[in-house]
């Protein structure tokens, strides 16, 4: 058995005034370390508790952690390190910390990151925020900042999941902020165990562990942290709801019980998925692009809880968002397009989507001009998500590679394309730069003609594409078509045409 050699400190070049030490300053006043019962419980991780909390891990091919050099990142690495050093085979494993670029001292403290990580022997790299930072809703931006940094550098590096440090108290917090919110089961089921957003897989081993057993692993290991000072600052909602807890603590209504009740909601919420997805089989059409819609007959009976879901999770399955719209906007929108007493026509937005109402039918699709898609730009071999929608992969056997974009000002080309071509089986390729097929998936070159395309909505099947730019007639009409039946149907002139409709 190989022991991991104990972990010297990290943090001599760190000002004290950013620096919360485990032995000089392990509890601070403005954020205090909230026990859910003393005793026993709230030592340090014993070995055989480490290896069930990362035991799931196992079937990953790379791991990606997340360490910002906090005691909870802090105590994520040591027990991975510690995990590690027992096993005979474990995934490998990559290091990220996140320099948003908001403190001085944040660059010191990835760095201190990076010398464990060399002593541990684990890969280690420092991303960084950078560009103009927003005068307000900073935490949230931080955080859509982080993720995004890391979900590129998972793809560039091959981790196929990511390992966060949430524990129990985060978790209670979690609960705390969507019941004030108004959040519904969903919502207050809190943070999952497991997840996948923007295609990545994100695990949090730790979240049934209170932090205080966390502070206790490190003491007992002698490891020093360092604390974001953001998070004592009373004017964040997370830090509010942190504040709530040892008032609540005297209640009985602890982050243990809190943490509790996310499960159970998570529960109910797995039973009122599986009852959605059986009336989505079953009633809703989906487009091969990504729009969706139903006949509103097939909602008579169905409770309304179960119409909200199913409402929200097409809402989130073609807008590609990583959360379902909040339930006051949710509510109001089912209300408006359901209500038998109402206008036959209606339009709605909710959660970066456009919903309307038609002829007794519900059409749901993507609002133009919000979030649109980013260009992705794939090697060969690599595979991504592209529109928050769509995995697409390239096949090894391609020479060059390929940037998926959004249609754009193409269209207008591929329709003139079109009534130039009618009949012609395929568009050709003699100047694929120029062709419209190739304005369409920008393309970068002729010779991805070999390989083949896989997109997947995350609500729908698999439609494959032949590589571009040889695109068929067809499918480019199908396109065309697709594009003006949207327009048509939003200026209340049309409906979209059922074409090459795939059952959910």
């Amino acid at each position: 058995m190989r022991l991991a050699p104990p972990i010297p400190s990290f943090w001599p070049n760190i000002p004290m005034a950013r620096r919360r030490c485990s032995t000089a300053r392990g509890r601070s006043r403005r954020v205090p370390v909230v026990p859910d019962a003393p005793g026993p419980s709230d030592g340090p991780l014993a070995e055989h508790e480490i290896d069930a909390v990362f035991a799931p891990l196992r079937q990953c091919r790379k791991l990606a952690l997340a360490v910002s050099g906090g005691a909870d990142s802090s105590a994520l690495l040591h027990f991975f390190q510690q995990w590690r050093s027992r096993q005979a085979r474990v995934p490998d494993a990559i290091v990220f910390t996140v320099d948003h670029g908001l403190r001085p001292e944040a660059a010191d403290e990835a760095l201190a990151v990076a010398r464990r990580c060399a002593f541990c022997g684990l890969e280690h790299r420092i991303l960084r925020w950078e560009g103009d930072k927003p005068a307000s809703g900073i935490q949230k931006a931080a955080r859509d900042a982080r993720f995004a940094l890391m979900r590129d550098a998972m793809r560039a590096c091959g981790a196929d999941a990511l390992v966060l440090a949430h524990h129990r108290d985060d978790q209670a917090e979690t609960f705390l902020d969507r019941l004030a919110r108004g959040s519904g089961a969903y919502g207050l089921a809190a943070m999952a165990p497991s997840s996948t957003r923007d295609g990545v897989t994100i695990c949090r081993p730790l979240l049934d562990l209170p932090k205080a057993r966390l502070v206790a692993s490190l003491r007992a290991a002698n490891l020093d942290w360092c604390e974001d000072p953001s998070n004592a600052d009373p004017r964040y909602r997370r830090v509010a709801m942190r504040a709530l807890l040892p008032v609540l603590e005297e209640a009985g209504l602890g982050a243990e019980r809190l943490a509790a009740t996310a499960r159970s909601m998570k529960r109910a919420a797995d039973a009122l998925d599986s009852w959605v997805g059986a009336v989505m089989r079953a009633h809703v059409e989906r487009h091969e692009a990504g729009p969706c819609r139903f006949d509103l007959t097939a909602l008579e009976g169905l409770p309304e809880e179960i119409v909200l879901r199913l409402f929200a999770r097409l809402v989130r399955d073609c807008s590609g968002a990583a959360y379902v719209p909040r339930l006051s906007a949710l509510e109001g929108a089912v209300a408006a397009l359901t209500d038998p007493s109402g206008e036959a026509s209606v339009t709605r937005t909710l959660g970066d989507c456009l919903l309307l109402r038609r002829k007794g039918a519900v059409l749901i699709c993507r609002e133009a001009g919000r979030n649109p898609p980013r260009a992705l730009d794939l090697a060969p071999g690599e595979r991504g998500v592209w529109d928050r929608r769509f995995q697409v992969s390239l096949e090894e056997a391609a020479s060059e590679g390929v940037r998926v974009a959004a249609l754009g000002k193409a269209a207008c080309v591929v329709r003139a394309w079109i009534r130039r071509t009618a009949g012609r089986a395929r568009c050709s390729t003699a100047r694929p730069r120029s062709s419209p097929a190739a304005r369409l998936w920008r393309c970068r070159g002729s010779s991805c003609r070999r390989a083949r395309r896989r997109m997947r909505s995350h609500g729908g099947g698999w439609c494959t594409r032949d590589a571009l730019p040889q695109m068929t007639a067809r499918l480019a009409r199908r396109i065309v078509e697709f594009t003006e039946g949207l327009v048509n149907f939003n200026e209340g002139r049309g409906i979209l045409p059922p074409l090459n409709k795939k059952k959910t």
